[in-house]
């Protein structure tokens, strides 16, 4: 259903939103532009993205102020100079009145619509059901977070648990991954294939409104992938070799995908360990890398390899490993006594440590998440912080973590469908509940929807 609005009555800024407004007289009729045909419509696909339009009779710039009361609060990006103009409204939770306010300037004059408002639509039948504790007034970030189980559905959430943004893809294997491009314009999201079926691997790229949806046959891709500045993705790639010890093996590669479908081994792991000194065990995948993160400030890759219990640093421009912490690669030394993390999964790059989600061996009985402060110059590490859940709970497959500026640390328990936030001393601050039966798997912080 198309929302018609008509901005009747401008208000005039002499300089622009920030000042304040001039009474509502003839002056308004003496602009050098009107603002006019402001329509709102819900996005076909995905009923909680709202498409705002205006027409103006000169070229102007504009954007949209928006929120769920009439203080707002949500402010869309910039439109680009001309008359016709577009702005999506994200955010938005389902079965909401939004309301809105277009502004329009052409650098000397600037106008403003009435107070406008449309309702969002209601989440699809199936939608798994979050729940949220704990108080998040002083945050705001949302969460793009890939359920599966039950059901299958990619979302983005919002700090009370809302649903704001979603996909209901037809299962087409294990739902690793969904990121917000660096643009922000797209969810890319990642179907590796079963066991049986590694070579069925999909990537799918999904426009905000959901208007747009593009998939990539990528075989072999597995467990986790990144979005890099350009858009570039960059996934785990199963390889099959011949490996000492047995017929056929697996290893992992590091492979990234360009936006013209072009696909670019970066990383072996095959070519980086000595398999003379570290045989695998026949046909099997000896890496089993279930982790990849990549850090801008340094362009490198970290990787886990969970079989090795070890993670490596790749240099991504050279490919070069630049070494590997803990399990079988160790390079580093730590203080006599650490429990050293084992099984890991994702993990957290902070400049001088590391935060990993460990879910320790099948002899522990429980997972932690455990910050590693490294020095580089020594290859020495140290144990500084551990969290562990109470009661303890053991997450075989997955797991994730994620350490904000203020020092609160989330913990996403996968399997275990919960998501918590807690205290450097380990307070939990907040919790986010999946329905019974729905596993969360990797999650991406978002601060803004917006690419500013």
């Amino acid at each position: 259903m198309i929302y018609l609005f008509l901005a009747c009555q401008p208000t005039h800024y002499m300089n622009g939103p920030d000042d304040d407004p001039a009474p509502q007289d003839s002056e308004v009729q003496d602009l050098g532009f009107e603002v006019f045909d402001v329509q709102a419509e819900l996005a076909e696909d995905i009923v909680t993205v709202v498409r705002v339009s205006w027409t103006t009779s000169t070229e102007t710039t504009g954007y949209v102020d928006f929120g769920e009361t009439t203080a707002l609060g949500h402010t869309t990006n910039t439109t680009e100079l001309g008359t016709e103009h577009e702005v999506l409204l994200l955010g938005m939770p389902a079965d909401t009145d939004v309301q809105f306010v277009v502004h329009a300037t052409d650098g000397t004059d600037s106008l403003q619509s009435d107070d406008l408002s449309i309702t969002t639509g209601p989440l699809p039948s199936g939608m798994p059901v979050l729940t949220v504790t704990g108080d998040v007034e002083d945050r705001w970030a949302y969460q793009a977070i890939p359920l599966q189980g039950t059901t299958y559905v990619i979302t983005l959430v919002d700090p009370l648990g809302r649903i704001v943004w979603y996909d209901f893809p037809e299962p087409k294997g294990n739902l690793m991954r969904a990121l917000l491009s660096p643009a922000k314009d797209e969810i890319v999201y990642v179907w590796a294939g079963d066991q049986q079926h590694l070579d069925e691997g999909i990537l799918v790229r999904v426009s905000l409104d959901g208007s747009e949806r593009t998939e990539y046959a990528w075989p072999f891709i597995d467990h986790d992938a990144d979005v890099l500045p350009d858009g570039t993705v960059a996934g785990i790639v199963v390889t099959e070799d011949p490996l000492l010890g047995g017929d056929v093996g697996q290893t992992d590669d590091i492979v990234e995908l360009d936006a013209d479908g072009t696909l670019t081994s970066v990383w072996s792991a095959y070519d980086a360990i000595d398999w003379d000194e570290l045989p695998p065990q026949g046909p099997s995948n000896w890496t089993h890398a279930n982790g990849l993160d990549y850090v801008v400030d340094g362009d490198f890759y970290l990787v886990s390899l969970k079989e090795l219990g070890s993670i490596a640093k790749v240099h991504r421009s050279t490919g070069e490993t630049q070494w590997f912490l803990n399990g079988q690669l160790n390079e580093f030394s730590y203080p006599d006594g650490t429990d050293v993390v084992q099984m890991q999964h994702q993990m957290h790059w902070l400049g001088d440590s590391i935060l990993v989600f460990d879910n320790g061996p099948e002899s522990r009985d429980y997972s932690r998440i455990v910050e590693i402060e490294l020095n580089e110059e020594t290859m020495e590490a140290e144990e500084v912080w551990e969290y562990i859940r109470e009661p303890s709970v053991k997450v075989f497959a997955k797991g994730d973590v994620h350490r904000f500026d203020d020092g609160a640390t989330q913990v996403v328990w996968s399997i275990q469908g919960e998501i918590q936030l807690v205290t450097p001393d380990k307070e939990v601050i907040w919790q986010l509940n999946t329905d019974l039966g729905q596993a969360l798997t990797f999650v991406q912080v978002i601060d803004d929807l917006y690419a500013r």
